[in-house]
């Protein structure tokens, strides 16, 4: 049975990532048919890094970077050749800076069609609030004018229940 400082950390995954890092890696671990270590090299951290992420022992990704690989491995795991989205993950740089001129998030590739679009915005609100305060954002945001923003929290409040 977990600590309580074990159960305090996951929950903190959860409230970061939505769910906890070791549901998150086991997905994509079960999908790629791939060891801890063989992810932990994709991914481009090491094995006891990747070891202290999946038992709660660490809350966070620290590296922006492998956060990204994670996110691309998620997202292309319906492609048909698993081994080389592998070798094209591994191999990526992702382009990552916190410049002030830089004013959007990286664009992805859609898997189903390879066209590049934003990441989704809902995922990282979901652990952020309860449904009903992301759903009472929502209509402060529709009510100064921002659709788009209204609409995507109104999806975190669906998500989140």
């Amino acid at each position: 049975m977990p600590s309580p400082d074990t159960d305090q950390r996951l929950a903190q995954q959860q409230a970061i990532y939505g769910i906890s890092l070791s549901e998150r890696f086991g997905v994509i671990m079960a999908a790629y048919g791939l060891s801890q270590r063989s992810l932990a090299r994709v991914l481009g951290l090491s094995a006891p890094m990747l070891s202290q992420l999946i038992n709660a022992q660490r809350i966070k990704i620290g590296n922006p970077a492998v956060y990204e690989r994670l996110v691309m491995l998620e997202e292309r795991q319906d492609e048909e050749d698993l081994t080389r989205v592998l070798a094209e993950v591994e191999a990526s740089e992702p382009v990552l800076t916190t410049h002030a001129s830089r004013s959007r998030q990286p664009l992805h590739l859609a898997p189903e069609s390879g066209a590049l679009r934003d990441p989704d915005p809902v995922a990282p609100l979901v652990g952020l609030a309860t449904g009903e305060q992301l759903r009472a954002t929502a209509e402060a945001a529709r009510i100064a004018g921002a659709a788009a923003l209204a609409d995507v929290l109104d999806r975190a409040a669906t998500l989140r229940g």
